[in-house]
């Protein structure tokens, strides 16, 4: 049976600490979820215990109030606007990329 939506994240907040300990000593989270569902604990679904396991073990580092998250700084890839060196050593640094096209004749 289907739970009034924010059910099943309020059951599980208030085995959190539990599940984690228990995941910390090794204990699989099906072993967790079947003991907790058959002490009355929790009635969610499994696929939703699991989801709510998995959020509370992977937990992304806290910010500092008002600071944010800066992307690293740009290096030669080919999505910056500075100039790559030439593949080759012989081949020469061109300066525009039509030069070619002006010296074929009739290339219109």
């Amino acid at each position: 049976m289907a739970l009034p939506w924010g059910d099943a994240r309020a059951q599980f907040q208030l085995v959190r600490a539990h599940v984690e300990a228990e995941i910390g000593r090794g204990v699989s989270t099906r072993t967790i979820f079947e003991a907790l569902r058959d002490e009355g604990k929790i009635d969610m679904a499994k696929k939703t215990f699991y989801k709510y396991a998995a959020k509370a073990l992977n937990l992304k580092p806290e910010l500092a109030p008002g600071s944010a998250i800066v992307p690293p700084p740009k290096t030669g890839g080919s999505g910056s606007n500075t100039p790559q060196d030439p593949l080759l050593p012989s081949q020469p640094k061109g300066t525009n990329r039509f030069t070619m096209a002006d010296s074929i004749k009739d290339y219109d």
